[in-house]
């Protein structure tokens, strides 16, 4: 009889947690899936949860979309670099027939077609950059849920409220000074940069400086506050979640002699499912982010160093701040790449912590 009741209790306890995973969609996991953008659908076809289990498939995925994405993107950023520094070279040539005279309004006339040309190029991929942005903070919103439910559901109760607090709010600042800040201070920067070499003031080109080490130094500064609170409070609570999990575990089997040992081992099992899942989710999440800045981070990526190779070649030739106004253009590319970046890496890093933490 007592073994009779045994069974049913822990039949009882098995089945609840199987109806709230039907019920909620595997902690959300549904609503993961049906929030991956459509750029990274392109790259991962219909890849979901249990494909995750396999990384393997999705790593194949992402290299050959990688392999596919770097066909065009290099020849479209070569081309760049080729009509910039073909451009310096007519600038050069037409200013060495001109007079000493016309020679200051020849550089001034191809400091702004080199600004022409690269505005257009720039603009596209600053857009581009802000738009990843926005897709990756919309794709966290079911991500860190799913993620957060998984963590708690494995005994991390209190280290994944605080996670998934951090990494959001972080976010959302991240995001507000990406629209309100520094894409628009990326404009900013290359316009200045045009202005101080077409007119030759330095007080423009230490304008330009400036605005360019404060971008960069935002970026930086809100990755170094999010990782260090993050390693912080993860070391805090995961002590307590840990303690907290030993204490339950010897209150069950204290309290209930025999039942309270196959509680205690059901609710084990149950964590390791739930840290198995967690580490599914773990891995599609940081596909889809990789996915979403794929191109992006190759278009900006490779910009960056055509334009620096097209600015030292320009340097052989050309006027001086001719070749330093196409390199600081490679530096607009970088700074977007920069802004980009610190949003995959803040949920990269939120990604990992959550996995690799132990919940007792």
């Amino acid at each position: 009889m007592r073994g009779l009741a045994v069974f049913l209790l822990c039949a009882a306890l098995c089945a609840l947690p199987a109806l709230a995973a039907e019920e909620d969609g595997l902690f959300g996991a549904e609503e993961l899936e049906e929030a991956v953008p459509e750029e990274a659908r392109e790259i991962l076809g219909d890849a979901g949860i249990g494909d995750a289990l396999e990384p393997e498939g999705l790593l194949t995925r992402l290299w050959e979309g990688a392999l596919d994405a770097l066909g065009s993107v290099w020849r479209e950023a070569a081309a760049g670099a080729v009509k910039l520094t073909a451009l310096c070279l007519l600038i050069s040539a037409a200013s060495a027939l001109a007079g000493e005279a016309a020679r200051e309004y020849m550089n001034m006339a191809g400091c702004l077609a080199v600004a022409a040309v690269a505005f257009g190029e720039a603009g596209e991929w600053i857009s581009a950059g802000a738009a990843a942005v926005a897709e990756l903070h919309e794709f966290s919103r079911a991500l860190l849920p799913c993620l957060t439910a998984a963590a708690a559901a494995g005994g991390m109760v209190t280290g994944a409220a605080a996670r998934y607090a951090a990494t959001s709010l972080f976010m959302d600042i991240l995001i507000s000074l990406t629209r309100t800040l520094l894409l628009p201070l990326a404009y900013a920067l290359l316009a200045v940069r045009t202005a101080g070499a077409a007119l030759g003031n330095e007080a423009l080109n230490s304008a330009a400086k400036l605005i360019k080490w404060l971008c960069f130094g935002l970026t930086a500064g809100l990755m170094t506050v999010f990782t260090l609170y993050l390693n912080l409070s993860g070391a805090v609570t995961g002590a307590a979640d840990a303690a907290a999990a030993r204490a339950a575990k010897t209150a069950i089997s204290a309290a209930l002699p025999v039942v309270g040992g196959i509680i205690s081992d059901a609710a084990g099992a149950l964590t390791a499912g739930a840290s198995l899942l967690r580490g599914a989710v773990g891995a599609l999440g940081a596909a889809v982010v990789a996915a979403v800045c794929l191109v992006p981070f190759l278009s900006l990526g490779l910009r960056y160093l055509f334009y620096k190779a097209a600015a030292a070649l320009a340097s052989c030739f050309a006027e001086k701040r001719l070749a330093e106004l196409i390199g600081e253009v490679g530096s607009v590319f970088a700074l977007v790449l920069g802004v980009t970046g610190a949003a995959a890496a803040m949920l990269f890093v939120a990604i990992l912590s959550a996995v690799k933490a132990v919940g007792g």
